[in-house]
C-alpha cells in the first residue's frame, strides 16, 4: 500500500531544482552594495522619515508618561509630608512637649 507520506518523500528524493546561471548576478549585487556606501545621510533619512518618525514619537510618549507618572508619585509624596507636617503643628499634645 502507497501512504501518501511515501509517495512525497519519493517525489522529494526526485526534484531537482535547476536555476539558470545570470552571469551578472554578482557584479549587480557589489553596484547595489556600492550605491547604497554612497548614500547620504539626508538621502537615507528621507527613505527612511516615515520609521524615524514612528520611533520618535513613541520615544516622546514613553518619556512623557514616565515624566508624569514620577512627578505625580513626587507631588502625592509632597503633599502627604504637608498634612503631616502640618497635623504634627497643630496636634496640642506635640506642641506641649515643644514647650521649653
Amino acid at each position: 500500500m502507497d501512504t501518501p507520506s511515501d509517495s512525497l518523500s519519493e517525489a522529494l528524493r526526485r526534484w531537482k531544482v535547476a536555476p539558470p546561471v545570470d552571469a551578472g548576478f554578482r557584479n549587480a549585487v557589489w553596484q547595489r552594495i556600492g550605491a547604497r556606501a554612497r548614500e547620504s545621510w539626508p538621502a537615507y533619512l528621507r527613505t527612511h522619515a516615515a520609521a524615524w518618525v514612528l520611533v520618535t514619537v513613541v520615544m516622546l510618549g514613553a518619556a512623557a508618561f514616565t515624566g508624569r507618572a514620577t512627578a505625580e508619585a513626587r507631588v502625592r509624596a509632597d503633599r502627604e509630608a504637608m498634612v503631616v507636617s502640618y497635623l504634627v503643628d497643630l496636634d496640642p499634645r506635640v506642641q506641649a512637649m515643644l514647650k521649653p
